[in-house]
């Protein structure tokens, strides 16, 4: 239980800071729409680039928040079949979502990179065209790596919990033999 613990406790700095950082693009994305309808509607002027800030603000905190929200158990799971694993299936299941979900963060990663590099070369740019389409995309590769590495680390914890659970059943299973 204590290795578990530990490996619960060892992302609280990067969880905090992908906190404030979700919070932190959330807020520029709030001022920068506060910001657009006020140029629009008090001076007659629209700026597509504050649009295209606010909606990748968005995105970039959304990504950003992956991670901790795996830790958490905050991720979609098949939540009616949690619900009626008892037991050792309970972990099992637990432990074979999470290899589902880090193999799929992998492959999003992979994807998302491949994506990034082709549109740099090819030098696309957003809507506004003020802005290189990486930028913007970039978020995905970051969050999908974000997301790989807590999804890791989920993996372990999983293996520790069923490790522990199978643990405790032997040695119930000992006492009651005697």
């Amino acid at each position: 239980m204590e290795n578990i613990e530990k490996i619960e406790r060892s992302t609280k700095y990067l969880d905090k800071s992908l906190l404030v950082i979700s919070l932190v693009c959330l807020i520029i994305s709030v001022v920068g729409a506060v910001l657009s309808v006020f140029f629009r509607y008090m001076l007659g002027l629209s700026f597509q680039v504050i649009e295209e800030i606010c909606r990748y603000a968005i995105i970039y905190g959304v990504f950003a928040y992956i991670g901790p929200l795996i830790k958490q158990n905050q991720h979609l799971k098949m939540s009616i079949l949690k619900d009626l694993l008892k037991g050792k299936l309970k972990y099992i299941n637990n432990l074979l979502i999470s290899i589902l979900l880090f193999a799929s963060f992998v492959f999003l990663f992979w994807a998302s990179t491949i994506w990034i590099i082709s549109l740099l070369e090819m030098g696309v740019r957003t809507a506004s065209g003020t802005m290189l389409m990486f930028i913007p995309t970039l978020s995905i590769p970051i969050g999908m790596f974000l997301g790989s590495i807590y999804s890791l680390l989920q993996i372990i914890l999983d293996a520790c919990r069923l490790r522990h659970h199978l643990k405790e059943e032997a040695e119930v299973d000992t006492d009651v033999r005697a």
